[in-house]
């Protein structure tokens, strides 16, 4: 019922670009008023963040350095898509009265935050010219050339949470039992990346591994199976920072691997030249637009990176180290727009009803972590964070107070992959989410606000945040281009 509802009012912006009575049958008014927004997201389509020649043992074929960027850099593509995704907003933060229509008030009342890694500045960049095109809102973020660690994404090594590495392998193992249950449970995804990876039919045995040679540099080198490799599931004791605190052997490797096919997809590479064109397909998924047909498991290669993500930042002692500090300021922003005063450690100031905040998966996964909240949307995974997907948290108000809705929103692969504009017959896909704690009833996922505080200062760990009063957040940062 609250999804439904969601993608009525979000469908409802659109009907108010044109000068046309809104249909009844899209008509809503729930009683609440929308007092801010926080868009927690991910950074859009970008290519591979490993250099393909590092990846090239993985394969017996070279990957096309088709992306036209340097690693991990966005897209042209992902410039366009994210920006499509802030006019979408733009309309519907119009309709909710967050947007005036004057570009200078509006972009006074929003607040733009990147980590310090240009993709992700340029995903919060295109976001905010597709938002208020004639005066876009500039982003905060560290420094870029050299990377500084922020301590809102990465409290561990920017040295705002410390973290023991053994203590976080005890509880991963304790959840998750080995390597070879973790191997087991993900054979059927591992076998289906490796048939690609080496270009055998899925379902049939692989061809042994000692004539199979793959590409590396001028020369030609035995094969390396990702999948094969061990899942140690042990502390790791060096470059510790968030997101990689365990040593996940196989997973991390089959994933980067399998990388490059998702981005290539979501990209609008030609489907020949989508992970080789070696994804299964059938003809129920071929379109005039799309004649060599979309694969049919292209989102089950993404089950091996949700993996990595429920054991690096999911786990309750590592997603509170981890995430406690981002989602403090989460809170703090709330309060702050709930008291109508300057909150130390709050993202933007008291006047800041527009909040976007861009980072990577890493930090998405582990916010959600945080509260135990999941998501399913079609064409995805469970709790995959797509490419420009985002955690959305809602303040609103009503006679009976304030209340928070949090949502889980993105584009679709297909909706990325054509650069669709978002309207109101084909609107991003989104869910809003069960907060555990929260909700009062299985028909109505709104939460109370204080409740919501509640849950937040429960789940949070204070040890793991930084001091509001001596942080220096950061200025403005302009210019920036991937190198």
């Amino acid at each position: 019922m609250m999804f439904n509802r969601m993608v009525i009012v979000l469908g409802l912006v659109f009907a108010l670009t044109v000068p046309v009575q809104v249909p009844a049958q899209t008509a809503t008014n729930d009683g609440t008023t929308l007092k801010q927004i926080i868009i927690f997201g991910r950074h859009s389509i970008r290519s591979s963040t490993v250099d393909l020649a590092l990846l090239q043992p993985f394969a017996v074929d070279v990957y096309p350095p088709l992306f036209k960027v340097a690693t991990g850099c966005l897209t042209a593509n992902g410039v366009t898509a994210e920006n499509l995704l802030g006019t979408y907003y733009s309309q519907y933060l119009s309709y909710e009265g967050l947007l005036t229509g004057n570009p200078r008030t509006d972009a006074l009342a929003s607040y733009f935050r990147s980590n310090s890694i240009e993709r992700s500045w340029m995903t919060a960049n295109a976001f905010g010219t597709g938002l208020i095109p004639s005066f876009p809102p500039p982003v905060h973020s560290f420094s870029v050339y050299p990377q500084a660690p922020d301590p809102v994404f990465d409290p561990i090594a920017a040295g705002v949470a410390k973290v023991d590495p053994n203590l976080a392998a005890t509880q991963v193992q304790e959840i998750f039992n080995s390597g070879e249950a973790l191997a087991s449970a993900y054979s059927g995804d591992f076998s289906l990346i490796r048939s690609v990876l080496f270009d055998y039919p899925l379902g049939t045995q692989p061809p042994p591994p000692t004539p199979r040679y793959c590409p590396s540099g001028q020369t030609q080198t035995f094969c390396i199976d990702p999948t094969a490799i061990s899942i140690p599931l042990t502390a790791n004791t060096q470059n510790i920072k968030t997101g990689s605190v365990i040593n996940v052997g196989a997973l991390a490797d089959t994933d980067g691997a399998n990388d490059p096919f998702i981005m290539q997809y979501a990209d609008g590479f030609p489907m020949d030249q989508v992970a080789w064109g070696r994804l299964p397909t059938s003809e129920q998924n071929c379109t005039a637009s799309e004649p060599n047909c979309k694969p049919d498991l292209l989102s089950q290669t993404t089950r091996i990176v949700d993996a990595v993500f429920s054991i690096e930042v999911r786990t309750p002692y590592l997603s509170q180290v981890q995430s406690s500090n981002a989602a403090s300021h989460i809170l703090r922003t709330m309060q702050q727009a709930v008291t109508g005063s300057k909150v130390p450690g709050a993202f933007g100031d008291a006047g800041s009803r527009i909040v976007v905040v861009i980072s990577s998966d890493t930090y998405v996964a582990g916010l959600a972590g945080l509260l135990n909240m999941h998501w399913q949307l079609p064409e995805y995974q469970p709790d995959y964070c797509a490419p420009g997907g985002a955690l959305v948290f809602e303040l609103r108000q009503s006679n009976r107070g304030y209340l928070v809705r949090v949502f889980y929103t993105a584009q679709s692969f297909d909706q990325l992959r054509y650069l669709r504009p978002l309207t109101l017959n084909d609107p991003p896909k989104t869910i809003q989410l069960l907060v555990p704690g929260g909700s009062t009833s299985a028909t109505d996922l709104d939460v109370n606000f204080a409740v919501f505080q509640k849950l937040m200062n429960n789940a949070i760990g204070r040890q793991y945040v930084e001091n509001p009063r001596k942080e220096v957040p950061p200025e403005p940062l302009s210019g920036v281009t991937c190198q």
